[in-house]
């Protein structure tokens, strides 16, 4: 049990920052989240519409959960390495 918590736990402190990374190149005022001017700019070809589905609470804007989230569920491509 404890090395299946362990393996958990280092997985998810190894995920997140990586999806905080791949929100923070979108987010280019800093605000911890990316509007739909922001997403226009970094994925110009992918649209409102993605955006949208992307939005999963319907703010408006994209929290690096939803980014993360998008990725996993192939809404938006993966992140680039580089």
């Amino acid at each position: 049990m404890f090395e299946k918590l362990t393996a958990a736990t280092i997985a998810l402190v190894v995920a997140l920052p990586a999806a905080g990374l791949a929100a923070s190149a979108m987010d280019t005022d800093g605000d911890g989240s990316v509007s739909m001017e922001e997403f226009d700019a970094a994925m110009p070809d992918a649209g409102e519409a993605v955006f949208t589905e992307a939005d999963t609470d319907g703010d408006g804007m994209l929290s690096a959960d939803e980014i993360a989230a998008a990725r996993e569920n192939g809404i938006l491509p993966p992140a680039s390495d580089g």
